[in-house]
């Protein structure tokens, strides 16, 4: 199998360049293109004016002197030349007699050469004709364009020479114009250079940008924002994971080394095992729980959801816990109205959490109360308990990894502060959200929202 280069897109700089040229181009093209035009079309109605005023001249002539071959000799010949660059000729026929015509017109233009349209063209000279009837006379005009020609022509060259000219001129302005455009964008990239994981911090500023890449920076900075929280979670993590694992690591390898510092009896050496068997566990159950949410952040995780009886599965739980809240003597209590939609095992899992940490939180006589109740498109689950309550600060923080309350340390709980945050995972699989509210000595109340199907 060969490997074949991906098509890189061309440089934003040559299309701009690219973009500002053509554009300038075509605007130069119509401009000198109306000139061309306007310049020739005055041009010819100059030459058609021009001979229609002295067929006007010839005509005043025949009316006013009828008969009268001299006046109309004199008016026909001061003009007397079709050389190039000459002005205008005429010829007065009188019933298709010729009578009058200006010297040498006869040679370069015949009476039948103005059958056709106005413009004539003899050998390499072109001509504008005209014919006018005056009673029984009718009166041939020319006039010669040839220098006229010419004059379009060179003007023509001169205009082509000065669209290249300035259709090169407006290409470099266009690779200027891009590059001094694209500065902000050089600006940016040396800047995000800079950014490091000890630099996180850094954020470009968008006043510094043109406005039409405020956005960009807007974005950027919002991803750096992501970044930065996201890397901060995952230095507490570590912190968190390292702390939580040490503890046990240390009491097995001390124990370790007491037992082999001597010879031991079997019942010694049963007792350390059975104490290692405990740290194993402490161990085992960290260790799970990450393992869970690292499949839960899986995009390609799947649900497997079904309906559910809501009254079953809330006294599923409430029978596991039962032994538990009746060591503890804290009343547990259920009620369920409606059904489910989700995966069982994972909403059981996550109900199972909720309820563990309200007995946690709940003294001695205290209550513990679970409910599903169907809210709009909404299923709520909720756990209420009349325990010790979390200071307000401390609640926006519960979901995160490892993160445990000051009461929790202060009574040196278990727990590892992984439960809540695979509660949030369960929820964000369904599509759904925890919410949970506190009041130090008035208790908790956990919510799990799930959409309905």
């Amino acid at each position: 199998m060969s490997w074949k280069p991906a098509h890189r897109p061309a440089s934003l700089k040559l299309r701009l360049a690219l973009v500002f040229g053509a554009g300038s181009l075509a605007t130069l093209l119509v401009a000198l293109g109306f000139l061309n035009f306007g310049i020739g079309h005055e041009i010819h109605a100059r030459d058609r004016l021009l001979l229609a005023g002295s067929l006007q001249d010839m005509a005043g002539v025949l009316t006013n002197h009828p008969g009268d071959h001299g006046a109309m000799k004199e008016e026909v010949q001061e003009d007397t030349s079709v050389a190039p660059g000459a002005a205008a000729c005429f010829r007065v026929l009188e019933h298709g007699r010729l009578l009058i015509e200006s010297p040498g017109m006869g040679q370069v233009l015949p009476q039948g050469a103005f059958t056709g349209g106005p413009w004539t063209r003899v050998g390499g000279r072109r001509f504008l004709t005209a014919e006018r009837a005056v009673g029984p006379y009718r009166i041939q005009g020319t006039l010669e364009v040839t220098g006229d020609d010419r004059l379009l022509q060179g003007f023509r060259r001169r205009l082509l020479a000065t669209l290249l000219l300035l259709a090169a001129g407006c290409s470099l302005l266009g690779v200027w114009a891009a590059h001094q455009g694209l500065r902000p964008l050089r600006s940016i990239a040396a800047t995000t250079r800079g950014i490091t994981t000890q630099r996180l911090r850094q954020r470009l500023d968008p006043a510094d940008v043109p406005r039409e890449l405020g956005e960009l920076v807007q974005a950027f900075n919002a991803m750096l924002d992501r970044l930065d929280h996201g890397f901060g979670r995952l230095s507490r993590f570590s912190a968190d994971l390292a702390h939580e694992l040490r503890t046990p690591i240390n009491n097995l390898m001390g124990e370790t080394e007491v037992v082999l510092s001597r010879d031991r009896t079997a019942g010694e050496y049963r007792r350390v095992l059975e104490s290692s068997m405990e740290e194993y566990r402490r161990l085992s159950r960290p260790i799970s729980r990450m393992l869970f949410l690292a499949r839960a952040e899986d995009p390609g995780g799947t649900v497997r959801s079904m309906a559910l009886d809501a009254g079953h599965l809330v006294q599923e739980v409430l029978a596991f816990y039962e032994a538990l809240a009746q060591e503890r003597g804290v009343a547990l209590a259920g009620a369920a109205e409606g059904g489910l939609w989700g995966d069982r095992d994972l909403l059981r899992q996550a109900l199972a959490n909720l309820v563990a940490n309200a007995l946690d939180a709940t003294p001695e006589g205290g209550r513990v109360q679970v409910n599903v109740k169907a809210s709009g498109s909404w299923t709520d689950l909720e756990v209420q308990d009349d325990g010790r309550g979390i200071p307000p600060e401390e609640v926006p923080r519960l979901c995160d990894r490892f993160y445990r309350t000051s009461d929790a340390f202060a009574r040196k709980s278990p727990g590892t502060g992984l439960g809540l945050a695979i509660v949030k995972s369960i929820a964000q699989l369904h599509g759904g959200e925890v919410r949970i509210s506190s009041q130090v000595g008035a208790g908790t109340v956990a919510v799990l929202r799930l959409p309905k199907p």
